[in-house]
């Protein structure tokens, strides 16, 4: 059995990141939304509106499998691959055509069944292989 909160977590996974249905964020994300990453930053609904516009601009075929999930009392831990093909600007690069896949893991604590605040740790050092901006030593 899927607990609300995974499905909220599912629901934000799917439908906004996936199919950039953007609209389905006022039905899972807080107001007072709030995320972190080891090299991001981000504040309310907006920002997070804009970082997904951005990112599937950069990846239009942008694809998030829910690899395996973990809820506890209001927090979820979600464990993703995420693949896309760079077909346009991201973090100042210019589309390369590149595939990458990466994998990764995102902590989401809800509030009144929202998501309120999100820890992701990505593998970066991956993606910017597969992007052509970094090598291994």
């Amino acid at each position: 059995m899927i607990s609300n909160s995974k499905k909220t977590v599912r629901l934000l996974i799917e439908e906004v990141f996936n199919k950039g249905n953007l609209n389905v964020l006022n039905e899972v994300v807080h107001s007072r939304y709030r995320y972190s990453s080891p090299t991001e930053r981000m504040e309310g609904v907006e920002d997070l509106r804009a970082f997904v516009r951005a990112f599937r601009s950069a990846f239009p075929d942008l694809r998030i499998q829910i690899v395996d999930q973990i809820a506890e009392a209001n927090q979820v831990s979600t464990r993703i691959a995420m693949s896309g093909t760079h077909r346009g600007d991201f973090l100042g690069l210019a589309e390369t055509g590149r595939r990458v896949q990466i994998q990764g893991v995102v902590v989401s604590r809800l509030e009144e069944g929202l998501i309120i605040e999100e820890w992701e740790l990505l593998d970066q050092f991956t993606l910017l292989q597969q992007l052509g901006l970094a090598q291994s030593a």
